[in-house]
């Protein structure tokens, strides 16, 4: 009778949980927006999509710095517990390992990012579908969709052009992780 007691918990809670969704969300870049506005950017490595025509295709969320700080003073302690362990676990971020420049505090700092992205409910200010042609080295948005404060759907656009990724950005890190050159 206990061993069903938990089972029927661990499914009730299990499936309220968004990794049980399936998105796993790993930390790939910022920007400082025109209103001075930084923003965290994450690449879902559950929807990485390796096509025929040798392309990739990722979703990646923006998040308000100023959102996701908030969520992560609320929930310090789940958030770093879960992080040390991460760490004890010799965890390295795509993002570390594709940025050679990332120092020591900066790997902390994406773990916690990637915890709190993971773990909370952020709503974000804007989503993209890419594709990344890896031997061209070239990125293309397929989809965007821009949030406003509400978390409504401020704007939507459907596939650019493609263009060549520039050295440095973050779409060059996001190649380097995607297309492990």
């Amino acid at each position: 009778m206990r061993n069903i007691m938990f089972v029927l918990l661990f499914i009730a809670t299990g499936t309220t949980n968004m990794n049980a969704i399936g998105a796993d969300w790993k930390f790939c870049g910022g920007a400082t927006l025109f209103e001075g506005e930084q923003t965290i950017a994450f690449y879902d490595s559950e929807s990485v999509d390796q096509t025929s025509s040798g392309t990739i295709k990722v979703w990646v969320k923006c998040l308000n710095e100023s959102k996701f700080e908030e969520v992560m003073k609320n929930n310090k302690k789940q958030i770093f517990d879960k992080s040390a362990v991460k760490v004890v676990n010799k965890y390295y971020p795509p993002y570390s390992l594709a940025n050679s420049k990332t120092s020591f505090e900066d790997y902390l700092d994406i773990i916690l990012w990637e915890e709190c992205a993971n773990s909370y409910e952020i709503d974000p200010r804007s989503k993209y579908l890419f594709e990344i042609h890896c031997a061209d080295k070239k990125i293309r948005t397929l989809y965007r969709i821009v949030y406003n404060e509400n978390a409504e759907i401020k704007s939507s656009s459907k596939v650019g052009d493609w263009e060549y990724i520039s050295p440095e950005s973050n779409s060059d890190i996001l190649q380097k992780i995607l297309c492990k050159q």
